[in-house]
């Protein structure tokens, strides 16, 4: 998983301190060294000539660059794909918010952990003077013009937190940016209601492009349980044309489903319909090894975790699911009754709360508006977009209308 910090902050916010601390709890954090060109300070960074800089621009290998202090310093492409080559995961330092934005849309697939580190002002001079460079007076008056980030998944003040502290909060967040991201995929339908392959083959080429884990095919978002056994087999055929079986789970709405997704290599998500106990446990009973499920209180019993403890002793434990409607306590719960099972949030409104709480993933339906247009990985990000789709599907009062104005979004 390719995964890099974006660590923002005005000058002597600790950038250097914390990256140093991170790396002491594992080598694989590695600060990238920015180039610079011009005078002054050389730790720390890749020194090069006018000529270098002219010659990386003219490649188009320069991400970012800015002017400061008499010097131009650059990000740039080669050295960041050299590190995640190496599965490295570098720590880029930033002191302007448009080096965020220009970062995280160059590279939308990185698993980005935005970091912002802020301390007082007092304390920002006393560290400035320290350093002994002669440039207080310029470091102070760019820590002046730092404004804060409108949006990051991390946020630490250095002048209360110490860095041991600060490596911490930011090694979670790199866990929370590693789970999996799973989105209900659409299947598209003419203006009579019926199937549109050929609109959801040109969808699934588009999607696939995209940076999102697995798509969820006919699950309860597309109505996959109104459509016959042949329809979601043409709609799973479909989206298998356009993108590699491994990022694609089949919700399976009967016995033939299940056959099927196992024929074409796909991991199939039962749905767990059991009115009772015993009848949700022989249901498990009966699923391939590497299956997933898909519990909703509004087809009887739920996966919990006293069902989860049963399945591990019984050896008929899913490998994951869908679980909808599960509070932050129950997904504790079932992690610790089964540590092995992948939890995913049915809910993506409160993403790395559920992540926290021991989810590996969620179930973004929001994201199914916007496929071709999905923002940056970065979970404070996703977080935004989905909210603000969410805030429009609560204003619909039943499934269908939220199914419409999805298709609507990705129609029009």
């Amino acid at each position: 998983m390719d995964t890099a910090i974006v660590m923002y902050g005005p000058p002597a916010a600790g950038k250097d301190t914390v990256t140093a601390s991170l790396a002491g709890v594992d080598n694989k954090f590695r600060h990238y060294h920015r180039i610079k060109v011009g005078p002054g300070r050389t730790a720390g960074y890749r020194m090069a000539s006018t000529a270098d800089l002219d010659h990386l621009t003219t490649a188009g290998e320069v991400i970012y660059s800015n002017s400061q202090y008499g010097s131009t310093y650059l990000i740039d492409r080669v050295e960041l794909n050299r590190m995640l080559t190496a599965s490295q995961i570098p720590v880029l330092h930033v002191g302007q918010p448009e080096a965020i934005g220009t970062l995280l849309a160059a590279a939308p697939a990185i698993r980005w952990v935005v970091v912002e580190l802020w301390c007082p002002r007092d304390v920002a001079a006393e560290r400035a003077a320290a350093r002994n460079t002669g440039d207080v007076t310029e470091r102070l008056a760019a820590w002046d013009a730092t404004p804060k980030l409108m949006v990051a998944d991390v946020r630490i003040d250095t002048g209360s937190i110490d860095p041991a502290g600060a490596a911490d909060q930011i090694v979670d967040a790199v866990r929370a940016a590693q789970s999996s991201i799973i989105v209900p995929a659409m299947h598209l339908v003419h203006p009579d209601g019926s199937l549109d392959l050929a609109a959801t083959h040109r969808h699934a080429v588009s999607a696939a492009a995209g940076w999102v884990d697995c798509f969820l095919i006919n699950g309860s978002t597309t109505a996959g349980s109104e459509l016959t056994s042949a329809e979601r087999t043409a709609v799973l055929d479909t989206w298998l044309n356009a993108v590699d079986p491994s990022r694609l789970l089949a919700c399976a709405w009967s016995c033939d489903d299940v056959a099927t997704a196992v024929d074409h290599d796909i991991r199939p998500m039962a749905v767990l319909q059991a009115d009772t106990r015993p009848a949700a446990e022989q249901l498990l009973r009966t699923l391939p090894a590497g299956s997933t499920i898909y519990s909703h209180p509004m087809f009887g019993c739920t996966f919990d975790a006293e069902l989860a403890a049963w399945a591990r002793s019984a050896d008929h434990l899913p490998s994951g699911g869908k679980l909808a409607k599960v509070s932050l306590t129950e997904i504790a719960e079932i992690r610790h009754a089964a540590p092995t099972f992948e939890t995913w949030d049915g809910s993506s409104r409160r993403i790395r709360q559920s992540i926290d709480a021991g989810a590996a993933g969620v179930v973004a339906t929001p994201l199914a508006a916007s496929l071709t247009e999905l923002p940056p990985r970065s979970l404070a990000q996703i977080q935004r977009t989905v909210d603000g789709v969410q805030a429009k599907l609560d204003q619909l009062p039943k499934r269908a209308a939220k199914r419409g104005w999805l298709l609507d979004q990705i129609q029009s």
